[in-house]
């Protein structure tokens, strides 16, 4: 039905539409014709017609949480199509993307001392104890991202090395998807920690620790990963070490 503003088609609630892709289709393309832009919403959880809506140009925009009604307060997905997306048809790729699962991708240093102790910094933000890190900006490489967060971190130039450990975490509802690197951070000086400027008040303190002050200090999923990057620098084996969740991959 078309609402009060000009030009803007509203299709209402779709929850249970996805049976029937074309029928959906067919809706959308004779609604969107002359309009400027044609909006629906759908039961976040209903997968099918969230994929039949995709394939019929609309575009996942956001989520409308806690929203009342007649069966009870539902999270509803809001979709549309505007006027100059492509056809469907030729290329639903733009609809069909926001569909997939999204990955956050970090980049850590594991910089060790000539024991071999692990430089770890105490944040202001949370409890757990991390290596020199963080997620990557848009378009930026492993490397790359990896010095640049230890130069925000540490007020320091680190040269990062070969890839370490790559570790699949799953979502939980409280985080996306993750991909967290370890990458080589190198071997320094005992006064690195005392050579470190903490610029922003996110890093209070860094720290050489030992295996057990690792296990010890930080998340379980953490150590797990530095200790695989470091069994990798002792045994000499040039192979990343691959991990779902903390565990080796099958």
């Amino acid at each position: 039905m078309t609402s009060p503003v000009t030009g803007v088609v509203d299709l209402g609630d779709l929850t249970g539409r996805g049976g029937d892709p074309g029928a959906l289709l067919d809706l959308v393309r004779r609604e969107a014709a002359g309009a400027a832009r044609v909006q629906a919403v759908h039961a976040v959880e209903d997968a099918a017609t969230a994929w039949a809506a995709a394939r019929a140009g609309l575009r996942r925009e956001g989520v409308l949480r806690g929203v009342p009604g007649r069966s009870g307060v539902r999270d509803l997905a809001v979709v549309a199509r505007v006027a100059g997306d492509p056809d469907p048809e030729v290329d639903a790729l733009p609809a069909i993307v926001p569909l997939f699962p999204v990955s956050l991708v970090s980049a850590g240093l594991v910089v060790r001392d000539g024991a071999g102790r692990v430089l770890l910094l105490r944040t202001s933000y949370k409890v757990p104890w991390e290596v020199p890190g963080g997620v990557l900006e848009d378009g930026e490489g492993l490397r790359a991202g990896a010095a640049r967060e230890a130069r925000e971190e540490l007020g320091l130039d680190v040269s990062p090395g070969r890839l370490l450990v790559l570790d699949r975490r799953g979502g939980d509802g409280r985080q996306p998807e993750r991909l967290l690197a370890l990458l080589d951070g190198g071997v320094h000086d005992d006064d690195l920690p005392t050579r470190c400027r903490f610029l922003d008040g996110e890093i209070l303190e860094a720290a050489w620790c030992d295996v057990a002050q690792v296990r010890a200090r930080t998340g379980p999923g953490l150590a797990t990963r530095v200790e695989a990057a470091l069994d990798r620098l002792a045994s000499g084996d040039p192979s990343t070490a691959l991990l779902a969740d903390g565990a080796p991959e099958a």
